[in-house]
């Protein structure tokens, strides 16, 4: 009887672990696809950006590089001293990017490997896995969007050339 109960106890255990499994499905923020003459568009030079992470994220928010709330990174496993995501939909696909900020003039070894991949080829590796990303100053962006069509492609474009033209303001 005791065997039968505790059988029964751990089919129900089980059961709702496999209910909480399939709970909420996350609702990602939508950036919308930008009409052909806004892609165009700069960045906002009236606007004052700092040498920070943080700033870096509100200018490509401010541009409409990316869209929703940031979520901390482990940035550690690639030798970054910060490191924050994006998930978001775009033109009907799910777009990451990721933004990492590194120390320049005090790199260990993980962020001299990283980085000097990045240099050379474009990419690093992590758990196997070749990771394409762009270099700026003492920034690094991973934007992956599997969807190739014309408006991500320019989207992807125009994402690439605002991380490249980030120019922070002195003081």
């Amino acid at each position: 009887m005791i065997k039968k109960l505790l059988v029964f106890l751990c089919a129900g255990a089980f059961a709702l672990t496999l209910a909480g499994c399939g709970g909420q499905v996350e609702q990602l923020d939508t950036l919308e696809a930008p009409s052909s003459s806004s892609i165009e568009q700069g960045p906002f030079p009236e606007m004052h950006y700092y040498d920070t992470l943080e700033s870096l994220c509100s200018y490509m928010e401010d541009n409409e590089a990316v869209t929703g709330e940031s979520v901390e990174m482990s940035y550690k496993e690639i030798g970054a001293v910060g490191g924050v995501r994006y998930r978001f939909k775009f033109d009907g696909s799910i777009v990451q990017a990721e933004f990492y900020e590194f120390d320049l003039d005090n790199q260990n070894e993980k962020a001299k490997e990283c980085l000097g991949s990045v240099q050379e080829k474009g990419f690093f590796t992590i758990l196997g896995s070749d990771v394409p990303a762009q270099l700026h100053g003492k920034y690094l962006m991973v934007y992956t969007d599997t969807d190739k069509d014309e408006a991500n492609a320019a989207q992807r474009e125009k994402v690439e050339k605002l991380f490249s033209e980030f120019t922070p303001t002195a003081g």
